[in-house]
């Protein structure tokens, strides 16, 4: 019996098609990808991150009358956490200062900016002063009263810029988070500080503070 054999031309297109075929499969496959991130952030709410101000160190703090002014010089330590297992979180823009009585009393002080991974705890120290800083009499009358009177005088820490979070490459936009520290200085034979070198006095405070996230 005779063999027949048929030779059957190559598909020169099938190549080019094949190629055409990855890159629309690769494709579907990314949007679908974003898409799943985009709906699980939109599902699961990020909870905002836990701040502690662990310490103040008081290198100066003076206050002159007739105009009052405060001058004052501090060193903090905040700790942040992340509480989220699967966000990670952009710190971005912010500054930090005091306040006293609502009132600031300390120049800004940039930091730079951090990004904060899933579940991890981040160590802030930073430099705040302010010089001759002129506040208004009734917060004179204030600190006057707090400082020699009763001894303490509750300075606020705070923490101002911008966060984002980040669920694998997506990052949610940008909110303002503000930060709010109470730093409780005891003054006089009541003091708890400990003194680190001439004339500073470190406070071990442990202070959880209170964070507000809004548009």
């Amino acid at each position: 019996m005779a063999r027949i054999e048929l030779e059957v031309p190559p598909d020169e297109n099938r190549g080019p098609r094949w190629s055409l075929l990855v890159k629309v499969a690769g494709a579907i496959l990314s949007v679908l990808v974003v898409a799943f991130l985009i709906a699980r952030i939109t599902v699961i709410s990020p909870h905002k991150s836990l701040f502690t101000l662990e310490d103040v160190t008081l290198y100066g703090f003076n206050v002159s009358n007739s105009p009052i002014l405060i001058t004052s010089e501090f060193q903090v330590t905040i700790t942040s956490r992340n509480p989220n297992s699967h966000f990670g979180m952009y710190y971005e823009s912010l500054d930090t200062y005091a306040t006293y009585q609502g009132q600031q009393v300390t120049s800004r002080t940039a930091v730079p900016d951090m990004y904060e991974g899933r579940e991890s705890t981040s160590i802030w120290t930073m430099f705040i002063s302010g010089t001759s800083v002129p506040v208004a009499p009734h917060v004179g009358v204030a600190l006057n009263r707090d400082w020699v009177i009763n001894r303490l005088v509750v300075i606020m820490i705070k923490l101002d810029g911008q966060v984002k979070w980040k669920l694998g490459v997506i990052a949610k936009g940008s909110y303002h988070i503000t930060v709010k520290c109470p730093a409780y200085i005891p003054f006089g034979t009541n003091g708890t500080g400990i003194y680190v070198g001439n004339n500073a006095i470190k406070y071990q405070l442990l202070q959880r503070c209170g964070v507000n996230f809004s548009r």
